[in-house]
Formats: C-alpha cells, sequence, structure tokens
C-alpha cells in the first residue's frame, strides 16, 4: 500500500475491549502499529483462503 492511499481502500471495524488491549499489547512489544498488525492479519487470511503458502507472521520485520 502506497503512503499516497492511492492503492487502497479504508475499512472500519469495531473491535471488543480486549480484542483492541491485545492488539495495542502485541504492537508496542514489536513496535508497530495496530493498523500494521490487521492489514498484515488480512493477508494472512486471504493467503489461507486461497490455499496459497502460510508464512510467519514475522513481527519483528516492519517491512512485510
Amino acid at each position: 500500500m502506497g503512503k499516497d492511499g492511492k492503492d487502497a481502500h479504508r475499512v472500519t471495524a469495531t473491535l471488543t475491549k480486549q480484542q483492541h488491549a491485545e492488539m495495542a499489547r502485541i504492537a508496542r512489544k514489536y513496535g508497530m502499529t495496530t493498523a500494521w498488525l490487521v492489514r498484515r492479519a488480512c493477508e494472512r487470511l486471504i493467503e489461507q483462503e486461497n490455499g496459497g503458502p502460510l508464512l510467519p507472521l514475522a513481527l519483528g520485520e516492519t517491512n512485510a
């Protein structure tokens, strides 16, 4: 996704308080944003549904 947003579509999701707290905790742990975690989770779900390879989540990598 480009920083200019030209190749993006904004989505709004409602999380439970517990889900939000866990996402924030994971994001802090790895020094990334919750938005990045959500985008990566979407990528993983799409890979799984398409029968593609399930690569490691690689939370330590910010360029994934």
